[in-house]
């Protein structure tokens, strides 16, 4: 060890360059020249904080589970369109501040895209939150009850992209209606939105108070949005029945 050793691991602690304190040794005997090794372990600590950074947003964002779109069956899709759909992938949408809706009966794979994209975004850098809608509902609503709304609304801004899972599955009060529309409203145009639904458009009434409401919140959701329709049987009942659904009487 070099008398300049002890003063240069000081140095990259302080400076919180863990990559570069293990690994300058390593490099060192086997350096080409001073240049190309520092590049080397400066290239190790970039991809050391890019893995770390990675790890961090998928661990904020609160997937139930971890889904890639390599493992999407579009063969159970057929009607999809493949390639805008993988255009989501770039994360361009994000930029633009567009939102992502997907539509169709449960288990047909819109929450498996729906992760995998959430998943995309966080490898890219971007910041992601996951939840149903029933979750952020009862969030906002005990925020409100609270008065801490505002810090709650807030908190959501900072997300590039909020995916929303499960909407219409149970049915909106007012004071719900009126908070969801909050959120998307504050994102209109600022920050992304994607979401998976059981219900056709002209069916959203089912869950929201009144044909208005229900039109506000589709307007702002499908202005700056793409819309993808699965269809089909359920997946999982299909695995379950070893490839074969049971009619109903």
């Amino acid at each position: 060890m070099t008398p300049e050793a002890p003063l240069l691991d000081l140095h990259l602690r302080s400076l919180h360059l863990p990559t570069m304190l293990n690994d300058y040794r390593r490099l060192l005997a086997d350096a080409r020249d001073p240049l190309s090794y520092l590049g080397d372990l400066v290239a190790l600590e970039v991809a050391q904080r890019h893995e770390n950074g990675v790890k961090a947003r998928i661990a904020a964002a609160h997937f139930p589970v971890i889904k890639t779109i390599e493992n999407f069956d579009f063969s159970l899709q057929p009607q999809l369109p493949k390639p805008k759909l993988l255009e989501l992938f770039d994360a361009t949408f994000i930029e633009q501040h567009r939102n992502a809706l997907f539509i169709g009966p449960p288990g047909t794979g819109k929450s498996h895209c729906l992760c995998a994209l959430g998943l995309a975004a966080c490898m890219r850098g971007y910041r992601v939150l996951f939840t149903t809608a029933a979750e952020l509902l009862m969030a906002l609503i005990a925020a409100k009850r609270e008065t801490r709304l505002d810090h709650k609304l807030r908190s959501l801004e900072r997300y590039d992209l909020l995916l929303i899972d499960e909407l219409g599955y149970i049915p909106f009060e007012r004071e719900a209606t009126d908070l969801l529309f909050q959120v998307i409203s504050a994102r209109y145009e600022r920050r992304s939105i994607a979401l998976t639904t059981n219900l056709a458009f002209e069916r959203w009434t089912q869950v929201f108070p009144d044909a208005m409401a229900a039109t506000a919140v589709i307007d702002r959701l499908v202005h700056h949005g793409s819309v993808f329709e699965f269809a089909g049987e359920s997946h999982r009942l299909r695995t379950r029945s070893g490839g074969k659904t049971k009619k109903s009487a």
